[in-house]
């Protein structure tokens, strides 16, 4: 299920195929013209609700932002360990190392897929996983950023550096600010958790820790979605 216009428009313009069934609220009619073109497109019949019907086919309260807009669809492939293949000609890869929060994972992956990331990674168990939240928060970032769930981190990196990429772990306690880096063509950027930071087996595979400047006694770093737009601008400045 997919809600808001941003979403559904990433997913029609990136997967139309995917898409199987397209809501429309009645009230909202004049301003959806576009995706009445997109399931036309599509080969979709829109069906079009009063509100009553949409808000229960979405099961949506009065606080959700659904924009009069709700989808379903197929979901974005999501890939293995086995697939990292897949990345052997990217250029910058994120690593979330036990992310837990969803509205921080969505964030994260609208970030990466506004920067151009290739792919985002993350843990099996532990962490955040793809649902509707994290879709909507994300924005239709999910439809154009390769995704891998991956279960160890340990094996992940070691595919990756045997591809030629070099890991760079943000911690607020590293030996370099972001501006102080130069980041290799072929960049892995790990982002740990909420509260916690990269584990002490994650930081054992970076390449070089990196801090974002800032901070003072009682707030000494910032939360996850955050940090990863900060480091990412610095990563993609030098591009």
């Amino acid at each position: 299920m997919i809600s808001g216009k941003h979403a559904v428009r990433a997913v029609f313009l990136a997967r139309p195929q995917a898409v199987r069934r397209l809501i429309l609220l009645e009230g909202a009619l004049p301003y959806l013209q576009e995706f009445l073109d997109f399931a036309e497109t599509a080969g979709i019949k829109p069906e079009v609700l009063p509100r009553r019907a949409f808000m229960h086919i979405g099961d949506f309260t009065d606080e959700d932002r659904h924009q009069g807009v709700l989808a379903f669809a197929d979901p974005p492939r999501i890939y293995a360990e086995g697939d990292l293949g897949a990345l052997r000609e990217a250029s910058t890869v994120l690593v979330l190392d036990q992310v837990s929060n969803p509205q921080n994972f969505g964030t994260i992956i609208r970030n990466a897929a506004f920067f151009g990331v290739d792919a985002v990674i993350w843990l099996k168990n532990r962490s955040a996983d793809l649902s509707p939240t994290v879709s909507q928060v994300a924005v239709g970032g999910v439809e154009f950023v390769k995704l891998f769930r991956v279960t160890n981190l340990a094996r992940t990196f070691e595919t990756l550096k045997s591809q030629g990429f070099w890991v760079y772990g943000l911690d607020e306690r590293g030996d370099r600010t972001l501006a102080e880096t130069e980041f290799d063509r072929r960049t892995v950027l790990v982002v740990g958790a909420e509260g916690e930071g990269l584990r002490r087996r994650t930081k054992e595979y970076c390449d070089a820790l990196v801090r974002i400047p800032g901070g003072r006694p009682g707030l000494q770093s910032l939360n996850a979605g955050v940090a990863t737009a900060v480091a990412l601008a610095e990563v993609f400045r030098r591009r």
